[in-house]
């Protein structure tokens, strides 16, 4: 499966959007992750849903929005018109109808995500695995937590992650990792079966080099044997 980047607009220049944009379509990026926070799971606020139609119109770069809300539910009918072409990533640790909202989105011509905690055990979405074209592994707590190495356990969660989704008939549903993801964990993430990666501070927001130098880098980084 092809290795995706994602970088994180958050990371970016919050007054000129456009010109960030421009940058990752120099870099050739595959998505453009967005994260949409309100204090209610995380302990900050960031962007709001309204600004995805912008980003929408001036790229075809598809957005990957990753809702750290409680109870989503709640503004699924503002979400829902902003969902077609974008992966949506809901946390099962916040809601009791998961599955109404992925369908939600698949009907609405998105592509529906499960995105799980450290902690959150994979047997928390087997029954909505099927539904998945995106499962999202946090490598540390939504919104904040430590900032870390892949080490063994989570290591051996994003391969029982990629198992899940080939049990249930999904080969063909990516695995996202976020959080920390360096050169280094990415090519660990990479060896376990994940194939997308959200990138920032720790990859290619560097005070040393530019976005699309460091895409260019992490993309051959990806590309090296084992």
């Amino acid at each position: 499966m092809k290795d995706l980047l994602a970088p994180s607009i958050m990371c970016g220049n919050l007054l000129n959007l456009e010109r960030e944009i421009a940058i990752y379509e120099e870099g050739k990026a595959d998505l453009i992750h967005f994260d949409i926070m309100d204090t209610t799971f995380t302990k900050t606020t960031m962007l709001p849903p309204s600004l995805i139609p912008a980003i929408q119109k001036a790229t075809r770069i598809p957005v990957d929005v990753h809702v750290m809300v409680d109870r989503p539910e709640r503004f699924i009918d503002t979400l829902l018109p902003l969902c077609k072409d974008a992966y949506v990533s809901f946390h099962v640790e916040v809601t009791k109808e998961i599955q109404n909202l992925l369908k939600a989105v698949k009907t609405a011509g998105g592509h529906p995500s499960v995105a799980l905690n450290p902690g959150t055990p994979l047997c928390m979405i087997e029954e909505v695995a099927p539904l998945l074209d995106m499962l999202l592994l946090l490598t540390c707590n939504a919104g904040h937590g430590p900032k870390q190495d892949i080490d063994a356990q989570m290591a051996d969660k994003i391969r029982r992650g990629r198992a899940l989704l080939d049990r249930a008939g999904r080969t063909d549903a990516m695995l996202e990792v976020d959080g920390n993801i360096s050169f280094q964990n990415a090519k660990t993430a990479q060896r376990c079966g994940a194939n997308v990666y959200v990138l920032g501070t720790a990859s290619i927001y560097r005070p040393d080099s530019g976005v699309v130098e460091n895409m260019e880098k992490l993309r051959a980084h990806l590309a090296t044997p084992h």
